[in-house]
């Protein structure tokens, strides 16, 4: 994720959740920078997904919530406020009351609304705006790679980082 593209391996995201399930923990899973892998041999790997291959979700042994955000990652809108959040894992009464909870203290405005839309579908291929959308998102990825370059090369050009 930010700033340099660092991403955690398949083995470290199951690391992770195991280790959550053994200790009865809830996991918080920020991936709002899951675009924002520019090594070529590397992929983000979800929390959800970790759970699910290691049999954690099939078993209901771990309670699980990913965050998503228009504010920050490739979308990376700052002052607009959207994402949203997945709860798995939780018992229902629970989900109600985090959910009741949530809506009543967050007010997401209309562009915010929109964003969160664009950023989790975006327009199909074949719609209008999908060719110009597709452009933008990758000049705005190669940018940021850029400058995910600076960054690392800077950091690690620091004696003992």
């Amino acid at each position: 994720g930010n700033p340099t593209g660092q991403v955690l391996s398949k083995k470290a995201v199951q690391d992770v959740v195991q280790f959550c399930a053994k200790h009865k923990l809830v996991l918080l899973a920020d991936e709002v920078y899951q675009e924002n892998v520019y090594d070529e041999d590397c992929e983000f790997y979800s929390a959800k997904r970790a759970a699910s291959d290691t049999g954690l979700l099939q078993n209901d042994e771990i309670e699980l919530v990913s965050f998503h955000s228009t504010s920050k990652g490739l979308f990376g809108e700052c002052g607009r406020r959207g994402g949203y959040m997945e709860l798995v894992g939780f018992d229902e009464k629970v989900k109600e009351h985090l959910y009741k909870l949530a809506s009543s203290c967050l007010c997401s405005t209309v562009s915010g609304q929109i964003m969160t839309s664009l950023m989790a579908r975006g327009p199909d291929r074949g719609d209008e705006s999908y060719e110009s959308h597709e452009a933008e998102k990758a000049a705005v990825f190669e940018s940021l790679k850029k400058r995910a370059k600076i960054v690392g090369d800077g950091l690690n050009s620091i004696p003992g980082f």
